[in-house]
């Protein structure tokens, strides 16, 4: 006979089961790494988390979240992965071995600037609009952090929807004479925009390309399981060739290349 506790506790197990077969991805939009919640489009790197997830059974439940909140809710375990993450965003975390792409921080300015960047002291006489919440280096997250209470040095864009979209606005409008951004992401945005060629070019960069990753919880074992499965997975789109599909569809080339 089965008693009515052994019946909880059985339905416990399954209610536990099905949940660990939905992975968790948070993070702000960031195109063409990811995209909006409504998926339109997902991004590459949720194409590429959907594919490996479905090969092994499971599913993903991706929506965006402010930066800063996906960090500190997968550090406490609350969600599985963020996505878009440099190794210095979140220490600690499990990373998968292989990267899923190159990011650079280039600054941008209208075209009628005489602007570049030559160091950070040369920050010094312009307004940089930056993104609420993101890391851009150390050397440039110090002097950010030194002159934040600056509106007159530092102009902070909320993440809310596409901040790169925001960023070329206060740009645009006069209201920050540089920006920083990621080369991928702002080509995307301009492209979006349906702004003119040359309008917006680039017054240097901040140094070279950083390997950019899925991470995983570091509060609970299926963070590094999570992260394994993916590095697994990465081998096998690259190898049969989807990872260059996926790549394609958001007119990029495979990073390792």
């Amino acid at each position: 006979m089965v008693t009515k506790s052994a019946m909880f506790a059985a339905l416990v197990v399954c209610s536990w089961s099905a949940a660990a077969d939905t992975i968790t991805i948070r993070a702000d939009e960031w195109l063409p790494y990811n995209g909006g919640t409504r998926l339109n489009p997902p991004g590459y790197m949720i194409e590429m988390a959907q594919a490996i997830a479905k090969d092994n059974g499971h599913e993903i439940d991706y929506r965006n979240m402010a930066w800063d909140d996906a960090l500190a809710a997968a550090r406490a375990g609350r969600i599985d992965c963020v996505v878009g993450a440099y190794i210095s965003d979140a220490e600690g975390f499990a990373f998968p071995k292989a990267s899923w792409g190159k990011s650079g921080n280039d600054f941008w300015v209208l075209a009628d600037s005489k602007w570049r960047y030559e160091g950070v002291d040369s920050l010094a006489s312009v307004r940089l609009a930056i993104a609420e919440g993101y890391s851009y280096g150390d050397e440039i997250d110090a002097w950010i952090k030194a002159n934040r209470a600056d509106p007159e040095r530092i102009v902070v864009v909320p993440v809310i929807g596409r901040a790169s979209a925001r960023m070329i606005a206060r740009l645009v409008g006069r209201q920050a004479d540089v920006m920083v951004e990621d080369a991928n992401v702002l080509a995307y945005a301009l492209e979006q925009a349906k702004m003119e060629q040359g309008r917006i070019v680039s017054a240097g960069n901040s140094g070279a390309p950083e390997d950019v990753y899925i991470a995983c919880t570091p509060a609970h074992p299926r963070g590094r399981q999570w992260a394994d499965m993916f590095d697994a997975g990465t081998q096998s789109l690259r190898s049969s060739g989807r990872l260059k599909e996926i790549l394609a569809r958001y007119n990029l080339a495979d990073w390792q290349n």
